[in-house]
């Protein structure tokens, strides 16, 4: 068996609308997930919640997601290595 890149992948493999919500957060400056956490909130209060999250999505359900991303692979994991 070979060497794991990210031990956390089978534990966390950020859903779609996750992956569209990291996208928009590296947009907005983010680097790691702690980052994209903390965008959250701006997230939630601007436009852009519709064309980020779709129409199955909330922001309810994205934080707790990353909340499991954070507690499995870290506040410091890159947003590269998620998407």
């Amino acid at each position: 068996m070979g060497p794991v890149s990210n031990p956390w992948d089978e534990e966390f493999a950020p859903s779609a609308g996750a992956r569209n919500t990291l996208r928009w957060a590296q947009e907005m400056g983010a680097s790691t997930l702690g980052e994209a956490y903390d965008l959250l909130d701006q997230l939630e209060l601007s436009n852009d919640v519709p064309e980020v999250l779709g129409e199955d999505d909330t922001i309810e359900d994205i934080r707790e997601e990353l909340e499991f991303g954070l507690e499995t692979a870290g506040p410091d994991v890159s947003l590269t290595a998620l998407l």
